[in-house]
């Protein structure tokens, strides 16, 4: 996995000096510093032996004009799958002194995606298309040394074996040929080393994986290679059928997902039928169709022709879930996850932190309790775990303790025997912790739980085993238990309302979610995603510099649930080119009128407020250690863009 160089402003600092005292001790007496992260020491090693110049303050351009004309032609096929992802990366910041690159397998730039401003600077060190960025030419840097090493790195600071990067934070991530798995381009995002925390790897990283799965797609179409070598590549549902509609090869996707069976007929999975004749008509454009899952996931349906020359041998269809990319509180109805760490966009630290812990939690079986505001993603948090771990082949049996009558409590979690009560069924009912046997039972709302239903799930807890209504015998269970809840159970617990004793056991691994409005550097990846999601691959309406404004200073009381909302809204009431403060709900509007209790108070308690024009060397100091180095939350707190605070970070030489 990636590792992120650094995450905090105190970090940034300390680790700073020190690679830049490493780098000179190194430039003085020739020994290698230790201390380097073991991608560093040995892209250093390879640098001393291919005898780089340390002091290089510039690439060298080896392509230029006609020859790097007739050199982008030779990636023509490359360049045009890539460009809609770099499109997309690039809104994520395009007002940041960042810029974006694609190189090919040698380490040569061949497009890039940045503001005038940072073009020209970067130009200076040749840091242009038709540069070369190999690690022989140009030493340790992201590129080149993402392809020595074959897997995604990040590079910071004084890192970097030429002094002429210094100034500069990269990360890359090589994209491969999905049926040779051989390096075929790079994509790098690069960026003033101030901005390190914004330089988010996990999102290059995952831009790459989308361009690598759109090559395989469009390889698969032109039937360059069989549909076996490109099965494990698509990493949504992926199938192939016959001329007479009947599915024969399938990927694990297709399997797992949508429990398609090889032998089925396609147009099962089809909101219309499709015939040979459409087949063939296949062969001058794509179809499209809709499927709803058994769960009630939504998916569009992409289907190409399947054929070798000008022989059809049926089609292909790729399954596309629709509204399903985002951090949303969404529940599966069947036993099942559809949400794994990856559909968690974030570039926050706190965020970042908490998957980190999420992901740890994933391999113990240890009880977790999850507390956040109410929609936060408890739930897809849960679902991650449990999609990480050992268990993620076992049943995902979600419960909604708030939402089952007080009196059916203890019969939908733990069963009963036949003619337990009256109205019960004769043969009995498993409850929800057999159910989730072998796998994971999440228990959303667990402080709407009755004091005697605690009890039974306390005898659960400690025993490892059921007991069903009418029962005589236990009924061993092997499961893991995480909870959820939004209201705060020690307070509870000193109501009368819920049981210490099981808050103790459930409370092993605790997890917080923080809500939207500590969150807030995230406002604009959730809201170009919810965009993307809502127009369904059509072209999204851009939006007005004022409705960012008040997405990105509204408290979001109803958090990423309400901000979907939100976006959905407005683009039914945009004229589908902008989306401006018209198209907002009115109770939007009138919340940003009247500010919540919680931003009064920390108005109120905000020593800093009112020095936006007055914002001094000390008071941004002060601020960042308070917001553990947050740049958005420093924002938020002296009411300045986050642009002003990085700004003066260079003016005060806190870069």
């Amino acid at each position: 996995m990636p590792e992120m160089v650094v995450s905090r402003f105190d970090d940034f600092n300390h680790l700073d000096k020190i690679l830049e005292k490493n780098w000179e001790r190194f430039l003085v007496d020739g020994v290698l510093p230790h201390g380097h992260r073991p991608v560093i020491t040995s892209s250093w090693e390879r640098c001393v032996r291919n005898q780089v110049d340390p002091l290089k303050k510039e690439a060298r351009v080896v392509y230029e004009n006609s020859s790097l004309l007739e050199k982008k032609e030779q990636h023509r096929f490359f360049l045009d799958l890539a460009r809609p992802y770099m499109e997309e990366m690039f809104r994520y910041f395009s007002d940041e002194d960042m810029i974006l690159v694609l190189c090919d397998q040698d380490g040569i730039i061949l497009e890039g995606k940045a503001n005038a401003n940072t073009w020209r600077i970067l130009e200076r060190h040749r840091f242009q298309p038709g540069a070369d960025w190999s690690e022989q030419v140009a030493g340790t840097n992201a590129i080149g040394t993402a392809l020595m090493e074959k897997k995604p790195v990040q590079i910071f600071s004084a890192e970097h074996f030429c002094q002429g990067w210094h100034p500069w934070v990269c990360s890359a991530a090589p994209i491969r040929d999905p049926f040779t798995e051989q390096i075929i381009g790079v994509l790098n995002m690069t960026g003033k080393k101030r901005l390190v925390q914004a330089h988010d790897i996990f999102l290059v990283v995952s831009q790459a994986q989308k361009i690598q799965q759109a090559i395989g797609f469009h390889l698969m179409q032109q039937n360059i290679f069989s549909f076996e070598s490109v099965l494990d590549t698509i990493h949504d549902p992926f199938v192939i059928f016959d001329m007479d509609g009947r599915i024969t090869r399938h990927n694990d996707a297709a399997r797992f997902l949508l429990g398609i069976k090889i032998g089925e007929r396609m147009e099962s999975y089809m909101d219309t039928p499709i015939y040979r004749k459409d087949l063939k008509d296949l062969s001058n454009k794509g179809m499209q169709a809709l499927f709803r899952g058994k769960d009630g996931t939504d998916w569009r349906i992409r289907i190409q022709p399947y054929k070798m020359g000008t022989h059809l041998f049926g089609g292909m269809a790729i399954f596309q879930k629709m509204g399903s990319k985002t951090f949303v509180h969404v529940r599966p109805k069947g036993n099942s996850t559809r949400y794994c760490f990856n559909h968690l966009l974030t570039k926050e630290p706190s965020m970042i932190r908490l998957i980190k812990l999420a992901r740890k939690a994933s391999f113990s079986d240890k009880t977790v309790l999850i507390t956040g505001e109410t929609g936060t993603g408890k739930e897809v948090l849960a679902q991650s775990i449990h999609a990480y771990g050992p268990r993620r082949q076992g049943p995902f049996v979600g419960v909604n303790c708030g939402a089952i009558p007080k009196e059916l409590v203890a019969s939908e979690l733990f069963g009963y025997e036949g003619g337990a009560f009256t109205g019960a069924k004769s043969q009995g009912k498993k409850g929800k912790f057999l159910l989730a046997d072998k796998g994971t039972i999440f228990l959303d709302e667990i402080g709407d739980l009755p004091l005697d239903a605690q009890v039974c799930l306390l005898r659960v807890l400690e025993e490892r085993a059921v007991f069903p209504i009418g029962g005589t015998e236990p009924i061993p269970v092997d499961v893991r238990v995480i909870a959820a809840t939004h209201k705060d159970l020690k307070k509870e617990i000193k109501k009368g309302n819920f049981r210490e004793d099981l808050y103790h056991r459930l409370n092993v691994i605790s997890l917080s979610v923080p809500p939207l409005r500590e969150r807030r550097g995230d406002i604009s990846l959730l809201v170009e995603s919810f965009l993307r999601d809502a127009c369904e691959g059509k072209i999204c309406p851009q939006i007005e510099d004022e409705v960012w404004r008040i997405f990105h200073s509204y408290q979001w009381p109803g958090n990423i649930r309400q901000l979907k909302n939100v976006v959905e809204q407005a683009i039914f009431h945009s004229d589908g080119e902008v989306i401006t403060i018209n198209d907002l709900p009115q109770e939007l509007l009138a919340g940003m009128e009247k500010p919540s209790t919680d931003l009064k108070k920390t108005t109120n308690s905000n020593k800093w407020t009112g020095r936006k024009k007055k914002l001094t060397r000390e008071i941004l100091i002060e601020v960042l250690k308070k917001t553990n180095g947050c740049v958005s939350e420093a924002a938020r707190l002296l009411n300045v863009s986050r642009m002003t605070i990085y700004r003066k970070l260079k003016e005060f030489g806190l870069e």
